[in-house]
C-alpha cells in the first residue's frame, strides 16, 4: 500500500504522534499490570510514557546517552503525568547499569539506529545483549526496526537509504538481530510490521534534512555533508517519490529462555 503525503499540519507532529503507532506496539505486548520495563534510547521518552499509561501500575526506566534527550523525556514525562511510573536516566546503552534479570521486559524502537550512528554494528549488537542480560528468564526483548530488506515503496527504501548515508543512522537487516538473539540463548518469537501510511514532501524533507545535519554536528559530533551537498544528490529522487521516514517499522519480539 502506498503512503500519503503529510499535511504540513501533520508533518509539526508526526514524530510525536507516528500515526499512534506507539500505541499499536504497545497494544500488541500483552503488558501486565505491575511489570518492571526498560526502554533503551529512549530519546524524548515517548514510549516509555506510551508503556506507563498502559501499566498504570508498575516501574518503567527510559535511558539515553543524550543529554538534551534525557532533559526532554523528563519534561514530557511530568507533562504526561506519569512521573510515579517513569523515570529517565543518562546511560551508555552498551553498557548498562542495572543487575543481570532485573527488568520483565525491553524494549528500543528505533533506537538502534541512533546506536549505530555514534557506537557503529559492534556498538549496536552489544547495546542488544546487554538488554537480554537485564531481562529475567522468559522475559521479552522488544526491538522496532527498519530493515532495508523489508521496505517495500520507494521513499520507504529512499529515507532508510539516507538515513544511513547522511546521518550514520544505519538500518541493520533483521538476521542481525536475529544471530544475536540465536547466539544469546533467545528466541525470535514475532515479527510484525507497523505503517504510518505516510511520507514527507520534498519541502517537508529539507526542513528534517537541515536540522538533521545540525543535530548530527553539534549533539553527535559527526562529520556530515552539508545540506547543499545532501539535496544536490538527491533532491530529485526525494520529489519523485517523498521521504517515507518511519513509514514502514518492523517489530522482532524475543523471548529469553529459562538457562
Amino acid at each position: 500500500m502506498n503512503s500519503d503525503y503529510l499535511t504540513d499540519e501533520e508533518y509539526q507532529s508526526y514524530w510525536f504522534r507516528l500515526g499512534g503507532l506507539r500505541k499499536d506496539v504497545c497494544d500488541s505486548l500483552g503488558l501486565k499490570t505491575g511489570m518492571k520495563s526498560l526502554d533503551v534510547g529512549t530519546g524524548h521518552g515517548l514510549f516509555a510514557i506510551e508503556i506507563a499509561k498502559q501499566l498504570k501500575i508498575g516501574e518503567v526506566i527510559g535511558i539515553d546517552i543524550a543529554d538534551n534527550g534525557v532533559i526532554r523525556a523528563r519534561k514530557l514525562v511530568k507533562e504526561a503525568g506519569v512521573v510515579d511510573i517513569v523515570s529517565i536516566a543518562k546511560m551508555d546503552a552498551v553498557k548498562l547499569s542495572f543487575p543481570d534479570g532485573s527488568f520483565d521486559l525491553a524494549t528500543s524502537v528505533l533506537g538502534m539506529r541512533d546506536i549505530y550512528m555514534t557506537r557503529g554494528r559492534r556498538g549496536v549488537k552489544k547495546a542488544v545483549e546487554e538488554m537480554i542480560r537485564v531481562v529475567k528468564p522468559h522475559g521479552k526483548i522488544v526491538l522496532c526496526v527498519t530493515p532495508p530488506e523489508d521496505m517495500d515503496t520507494e521513499d520507504q527504501k529512499l529515507a532508510v537509504k539516507l538515513e544511513g548515508e547522511i546521518f550514520g543512522a544505519k538500518s541493520l537487516p533483521k538476521r542481525f538481530y536475529a544471530d544475536i538473539f540465536k547466539e544469546s540463548n533467545v528466541v525470535l518469537s514475532e515479527t510484525r510490521a507497523f505503517f504510518t501510511y505516510k511520507k514527507m514532501t520534498a519541502n517537508q524533507t529539507k526542513s528534517e534534512f537541515q536540522e538533521g545535519i545540525e543535530i548530527a554536528r553539534k549533539i553527535y559530533g559527526r562529520n556530515v555533508p552539508t545540506f547543499r551537498k545532501v539535496w544536490d544528490k538527491y533532491g530529485k529522487k526525494i520529489e519523485a517519490f517523498g521521504y517515507g521516514m518511519y513509514s514502514k517499522i518492523v517489530m522482532l519480539v524475543a523471548q529469553k529462555l529459562s538457562v
